[in-house]
Protein backbone atom coordinates (compact mmCIF):
# COMPACT_ATOMS: atom_id res chain seq x y z
CA UNK A 1 0.00 0.00 0.00
CA UNK A 2 1.54 3.23 -0.95
CA UNK A 3 1.56 6.56 1.16
CA UNK A 4 -0.97 9.43 0.69
CA UNK A 5 -4.41 9.88 -0.05
CA UNK A 6 -7.07 8.71 -1.87
CA UNK A 7 -10.07 10.73 -3.62
CA UNK A 8 -12.91 8.77 -4.60
CA UNK A 9 -15.56 11.15 -6.37
CA UNK A 10 -19.07 8.81 -7.35
CA UNK A 11 -20.80 10.81 -10.27
CA UNK A 12 -23.56 10.04 -11.99
CA UNK A 13 -25.28 12.57 -14.42
CA UNK A 14 -22.99 14.98 -13.24
CA UNK A 15 -21.41 17.40 -16.05
CA UNK A 16 -22.55 20.41 -14.19
CA UNK A 17 -20.44 20.50 -11.29
CA UNK A 18 -17.91 17.80 -11.94
CA UNK A 19 -15.11 20.00 -12.62
CA UNK A 20 -15.63 22.90 -9.51
CA UNK A 21 -15.63 19.36 -7.35
CA UNK A 22 -12.54 18.08 -8.96
CA UNK A 23 -10.65 21.17 -8.81
CA UNK A 24 -11.47 21.93 -5.15
CA UNK A 25 -9.70 19.02 -4.88
CA UNK A 26 -6.84 19.52 -6.86
CA UNK A 27 -6.35 23.12 -5.10
CA UNK A 28 -5.66 21.36 -1.76
CA UNK A 29 -2.51 22.70 0.51
CA UNK A 30 -1.98 19.09 1.19
CA UNK A 31 -2.54 17.36 -2.32
CA UNK A 32 -4.07 14.00 -2.72
CA UNK A 33 -2.12 11.25 -3.80
CA UNK A 34 -4.96 10.16 -6.28
CA UNK A 35 -8.38 11.12 -7.56
CA UNK A 36 -10.44 8.27 -8.33
CA UNK A 37 -13.83 9.22 -10.50
CA UNK A 38 -16.03 6.77 -10.72
CA UNK A 39 -18.99 7.42 -13.18
CA UNK A 40 -21.83 5.81 -12.12
CA UNK A 41 -23.11 5.15 -15.91
CA UNK A 42 -23.95 8.66 -16.70
CA UNK A 43 -26.28 9.82 -19.71
CA UNK A 44 -25.06 13.29 -19.73
CA UNK A 45 -21.95 14.62 -20.70
CA UNK A 46 -20.06 13.66 -17.51
CA UNK A 47 -17.78 11.27 -19.47
CA UNK A 48 -16.55 14.24 -21.70
CA UNK A 49 -15.99 16.53 -18.64
CA UNK A 50 -13.72 13.99 -17.11
CA UNK A 51 -11.96 13.03 -20.22
CA UNK A 52 -11.01 16.97 -20.41
CA UNK A 53 -8.77 16.75 -17.17
CA UNK A 54 -6.74 13.78 -18.66
CA UNK A 55 -4.03 12.44 -16.20
CA UNK A 56 -5.02 14.41 -13.33
CA UNK A 57 -7.50 12.23 -12.14
CA UNK A 58 -8.45 8.15 -12.73
CA UNK A 59 -11.62 7.76 -14.67
CA UNK A 60 -13.59 4.75 -14.40
CA UNK A 61 -16.65 4.04 -15.88
CA UNK A 62 -19.19 1.32 -14.77
CA UNK A 63 -22.73 -0.16 -15.38
CA UNK A 64 -25.18 2.02 -13.08
CA UNK A 65 -25.47 0.73 -9.26
CA UNK A 66 -26.31 3.52 -7.04
CA UNK A 67 -24.21 5.34 -4.73
CA UNK A 68 -22.98 2.85 -2.71
CA UNK A 69 -21.88 0.59 -5.76
CA UNK A 70 -19.86 3.47 -7.17
CA UNK A 71 -18.21 4.05 -3.74
CA UNK A 72 -17.40 0.60 -3.14
CA UNK A 73 -15.64 0.05 -6.68
CA UNK A 74 -13.72 3.52 -5.90
CA UNK A 75 -12.67 1.61 -2.48
CA UNK A 76 -11.59 -1.85 -4.70
CA UNK A 77 -9.08 0.65 -6.47
CA UNK A 78 -7.28 2.68 -3.75
CA UNK A 79 -4.09 1.45 -2.94
CA UNK A 80 -3.01 4.35 -0.38
CA UNK A 81 -2.55 4.64 3.21
CA UNK A 82 -5.67 7.21 3.41
CA UNK A 83 -9.26 7.36 1.85
CA UNK A 84 -11.41 10.35 1.63
CA UNK A 85 -14.86 10.72 -0.29
CA UNK A 86 -16.31 13.71 -2.24
CA UNK A 87 -19.88 13.84 -3.70
CA UNK A 88 -19.52 15.13 -7.25
CA UNK A 89 -21.71 18.24 -6.51
CA UNK A 90 -19.79 19.08 -3.70
CA UNK A 91 -16.96 21.75 -3.01
CA UNK A 92 -13.94 21.60 -0.60
CA UNK A 93 -12.00 24.30 1.24
CA UNK A 94 -8.34 24.44 0.51
CA UNK A 95 -7.16 22.75 3.73
CA UNK A 96 -9.57 20.52 4.57
CA UNK A 97 -6.99 17.70 3.94
CA UNK A 98 -4.32 19.33 5.96
CA UNK A 99 -6.41 19.78 8.91
CA UNK A 100 -8.01 16.45 8.72
CA UNK A 101 -4.49 14.62 8.22
CA UNK A 102 -3.28 16.66 11.08
CA UNK A 103 -6.04 15.35 13.85
CA UNK A 104 -5.90 11.71 12.22
CA UNK A 105 -2.22 11.89 12.88
CA UNK A 106 -2.57 12.73 16.30
CA UNK A 107 -5.51 10.25 17.22
CA UNK A 108 -4.01 7.88 19.67
CA UNK A 109 -6.96 5.18 18.58
CA UNK A 110 -8.75 4.36 15.44
CA UNK A 111 -10.56 6.91 14.22
CA UNK A 112 -12.69 8.82 11.42
CA UNK A 113 -12.31 12.57 11.27
CA UNK A 114 -15.06 14.74 10.03
CA UNK A 115 -15.15 18.74 9.70
CA UNK A 116 -17.99 21.02 9.37
CA UNK A 117 -19.68 21.69 6.34
CA UNK A 118 -21.60 25.14 5.24
CA UNK A 119 -24.14 24.64 2.93
CA UNK A 120 -25.19 26.85 -0.58
CA UNK A 121 -27.80 27.11 -3.39
CA UNK A 122 -26.14 26.43 -6.40
CA UNK A 123 -25.53 29.49 -8.44
CA UNK A 124 -27.73 28.77 -11.25
CA UNK A 125 -31.00 28.91 -9.68
CA UNK A 126 -32.61 31.45 -10.19
CA UNK A 127 -33.69 33.92 -7.15
CA UNK A 128 -37.12 33.56 -7.20
CA UNK A 129 -36.62 29.38 -6.82
CA UNK A 130 -33.09 29.30 -4.78
CA UNK A 131 -35.52 31.81 -2.06
CA UNK A 132 -37.69 28.33 -1.47
CA UNK A 133 -35.03 25.88 0.06
CA UNK A 134 -35.07 25.77 3.44
CA UNK A 135 -31.35 25.40 5.17
CA UNK A 136 -29.07 26.23 7.99
CA UNK A 137 -26.61 29.00 6.11
CA UNK A 138 -24.13 29.29 9.42
CA UNK A 139 -21.48 25.70 8.98
CA UNK A 140 -23.14 22.88 10.61
CA UNK A 141 -20.91 19.46 11.59
CA UNK A 142 -21.16 17.83 8.80
CA UNK A 143 -21.32 13.83 9.25
CA UNK A 144 -21.26 12.65 6.03
CA UNK A 145 -19.32 10.93 2.89
CA UNK A 146 -17.72 14.78 1.81
CA UNK A 147 -16.18 15.95 5.02
CA UNK A 148 -14.43 11.92 6.22
CA UNK A 149 -11.02 11.39 6.30
CA UNK A 150 -9.49 7.67 7.56
CA UNK A 151 -7.27 4.89 7.05
CA UNK A 152 -7.50 2.54 4.19
CA UNK A 153 -7.32 -0.21 6.31
CA UNK A 154 -10.22 0.72 8.78
CA UNK A 155 -12.59 1.64 6.10
CA UNK A 156 -11.51 -2.17 5.07
CA UNK A 157 -12.60 -3.00 8.69
CA UNK A 158 -15.37 -1.48 8.87
CA UNK A 159 -16.83 -3.20 5.19
CA UNK A 160 -18.22 -2.15 1.82
CA UNK A 161 -21.36 0.12 1.94
CA UNK A 162 -24.61 -1.31 1.96
CA UNK A 163 -25.80 -1.61 -2.28
CA UNK A 164 -29.44 -2.54 -1.01
CA UNK A 165 -29.79 1.25 1.18
CA UNK A 166 -29.51 3.58 -1.63
CA UNK A 167 -30.74 6.78 0.47
CA UNK A 168 -29.10 6.62 4.21
CA UNK A 169 -26.46 4.10 3.20
CA UNK A 170 -23.71 6.49 5.13
CA UNK A 171 -25.15 6.40 8.67
CA UNK A 172 -25.47 2.97 7.92
CA UNK A 173 -21.91 2.62 7.53
CA UNK A 174 -20.61 4.59 10.24
CA UNK A 175 -22.25 2.97 12.65
CA UNK A 176 -20.64 -0.52 11.70
CA UNK A 177 -17.18 1.52 11.64
CA UNK A 178 -17.94 2.36 15.20
CA UNK A 179 -19.16 -0.69 16.30
CA UNK A 180 -15.97 -2.26 14.72
CA UNK A 181 -14.21 0.61 17.28
CA UNK A 182 -13.17 3.30 14.73
CA UNK A 183 -13.89 6.87 16.99
CA UNK A 184 -15.75 9.24 15.04
CA UNK A 185 -13.92 12.67 15.71
CA UNK A 186 -15.46 15.83 14.75
CA UNK A 187 -12.92 19.16 14.08
CA UNK A 188 -13.91 22.75 14.35
CA UNK A 189 -12.39 23.45 11.09
CA UNK A 190 -15.52 24.09 7.85
CA UNK A 191 -14.22 21.47 5.23
CA UNK A 192 -16.47 21.62 3.48
CA UNK A 193 -19.79 23.32 1.11
CA UNK A 194 -22.60 21.33 0.26
CA UNK A 195 -24.62 22.22 -2.76
CA UNK A 196 -28.20 22.34 -2.72
CA UNK A 197 -29.82 22.04 -6.11
CA UNK A 198 -32.84 20.61 -7.74
CA UNK A 199 -31.42 17.11 -8.04
CA UNK A 200 -30.15 16.83 -4.41
CA UNK A 201 -30.34 12.92 -2.82
CA UNK A 202 -31.00 14.83 0.24
CA UNK A 203 -34.79 15.62 -1.10
CA UNK A 204 -37.45 12.89 -1.60
CA UNK A 205 -40.45 13.41 0.59
CA UNK A 206 -42.36 9.95 1.02
CA UNK A 207 -39.43 7.77 -0.49
CA UNK A 208 -36.59 9.53 0.99
CA UNK A 209 -38.55 8.23 4.63
CA UNK A 210 -38.85 5.05 3.35
CA UNK A 211 -35.20 4.41 2.44
CA UNK A 212 -34.19 5.74 5.69
CA UNK A 213 -36.38 3.99 7.49
CA UNK A 214 -34.69 0.68 6.54
CA UNK A 215 -31.07 2.14 6.81
CA UNK A 216 -32.37 2.58 10.88
CA UNK A 217 -33.64 -0.83 10.76
CA UNK A 218 -30.64 -2.87 9.41
CA UNK A 219 -28.98 -1.09 12.20
CA UNK A 220 -30.87 -1.86 14.90
CA UNK A 221 -31.83 -5.79 13.60
CA UNK A 222 -27.73 -5.89 13.65
CA UNK A 223 -26.96 -4.80 16.84
CA UNK A 224 -29.86 -6.79 17.76
CA UNK A 225 -28.03 -10.01 16.66
CA UNK A 226 -24.89 -9.38 18.44
CA UNK A 227 -26.31 -8.97 21.89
Amino acid sequence: MRAGISVIIPVYNGERYLSECIQSVLDQTHPAADIIVIDDGSEDRTPDVAAGWGSAISYHRVAHGGLPYARNHGLRLAQTEFIAFIDSDDVWLPRKLEAQMAALTGATQPAMIFGYVQQFVSSELPPEEAARFQFKKEPLPGWFASTLLMRKSDCDRAGPFDESIQTGEFIEWCSRAHDAGIKPIQIEDVVCRRRIHRSNMGRGGAALHSQYARMIKTVLDRRRAKE
